[in-house]
Parts: C-alpha cells; structure tokens; sequence
C-alpha cells in the first residue's frame, strides 16, 4: 500500500471522523440559508418587474438585493472556511505540517468564528426584512407549505443577536431537499476544479511527480476498490487488486 494513501486513509477514518462530525452542523446551516436564498432571489425578480410596471419610485428590489446580496457574500466566506478546514485537515495532517501548528489550527477556529459571526449578523438584517414583506413573498411567489415553514424557521432562527440553533433543528429534514437541488451545481463545480488543476500540473509538468510514485488509473482504482473494505482487509484486497 502507497505511504502516502495509508496516510489519507487513516487520518480520515481517525480523527478527520470526528473533524467531520464537528463541521456538519455549519454545512447543515448553509443548506438550509441556501434554500431562503432561491426563494428571495425569485421575489427580487417579481418585485422589480412590479416597480417598473408602476413606476414606484421607493425601491423594495433594491433594498431585497442590498440585504441579499451581503449575506450572500458573508455566508460564502463562511463556506470558504468549512472548506479550508477539510483542505487544512487533508494537507497539514497528511502530507505537509504546518510550522506552528496549534497556532495554525487556532488560527483556521478564529476565521471560521468571526465569519459565523458576520454571517449571522447579515441573515439578521435580511431575515427581518424578509418577516416584514413575508405575507407579500408568499403571495407573489404562491409558496407551498414547505417554503413557507424554512422562511419562518429561518426568520425566527435569527431574530435576535445569536441565532437560535434549536429553532433550526425542527427545519433538518429540508436539507436532504437542498442537497438534491444543488447537485447539478456541486458536480458542475467538481468538473470545473478538477479540469483546471488538472491543465495546471500538466502545464507545470507536476504530473510527473504521480508518475514517479506510481499513481495511474489501475492503482486509484485497486485503491478505491479495496476502501470499501475494513482497514484489516484493506492491505490485502488493495494488493491482491494491484498485483493481479
């Protein structure tokens, strides 16, 4: 077995199993937010068509879109974090440590807090403008019930200064809805990353660094064959793969 996938493959059936229990609640938050955010950026659509046709001169859209669009931002910087964790725990504990790292690590908590913080503080000011026109949203988007209980859940979630986690757990199940919708998207970004890093080594000649430790397309496929199995049989089945 490869030193370097024996490495990838214990740390995450070790401590990256824990790592990952304890960033699931901030990817099940950002799903949820995710959901509200597809139903406000319809709204935002409708009511500018409305304030054309009548040329309204107070902007309701606009100030949809200001509030939007920050906690837009805010919660992709939060995204960006939960990512940088997952990276931060597959390249520091794996391969490359980094020079301080207890610091490092407290540096990778502190980002992932402040940016929680700042989140929140926009899904305030959003959500409440959101409770102010809800009866509005709902009519004009003629909302089913489901959409209509995450923007009340979502709503009363982030009322007050720090959000109320317990109010969101009764809205959970929606996720598993989220996460089909998004599908298209995530597979479209995967495609995407993988392409252009794969031209970038090609381009840099970092491809022959695989070459030199034999990674190619049998060895990744015995690997991923023999993952499936318990870290006992792991050697073995990945083995009598490679060899064969």
């Amino acid at each position: 077995m490869h030193e370097l996938d024996k490495a990838i493959f214990e740390v995450f059936t070790g401590s990256g199993a824990t790592f990952a229990a304890n960033l699931r609640p901030y990817l099940s938050l950002v799903l949820e937010i995710y959901g509200a955010f597809e139903i406000i950026h319809r709204f935002i659509q409708w009511r500018k068509k409305e304030e054309e046709r009548r040329n309204l001169k107070r902007s309701l859209a606009l100030m949809f879109q200001k509030k939007l669009d920050k906690a837009r931002n805010d919660l992709e910087k939060l995204e960006d974090d939960i990512a940088y964790a997952f990276g931060a725990l597959f390249v520091y504990s794996v391969a490359i440590p980094p020079f301080e790292p207890k610091e490092k690590a407290r540096d990778i908590i502190k980002q992932l807090e402040n940016d929680y913080i700042e989140m929140a503080e926009s899904m305030r000011e959003l959500m409440r403008l959101v409770k102010k026109h809800e009866k509005m949203i709902v009519s004009a988007l003629e909302l089913d019930e489901t959409k209509i209980m995450l923007l009340e859940g979502l709503s009363d979630a982030f009322e007050k200064e720090k959000p109320d986690i317990e109010a969101l757990t009764d809205y959970l199940p929606l996720i598993a809805q989220e996460m089909q919708k998004t599908e298209k998207k995530r597979k479209a970004f995967s495609r995407e990353l993988a392409k252009g890093i794969g031209k970038f080594n090609s381009a840099y000649e970092l491809v022959k660094i695989n070459r030199a430790l034999g990674i190619d397309r049998h060895y990744k496929r015995c690997f991923k064959k023999a993952a499936k199995h318990s870290f006992k049989e792991f050697s073995r089945k990945f083995n009598e793969c490679r060899f064969s």
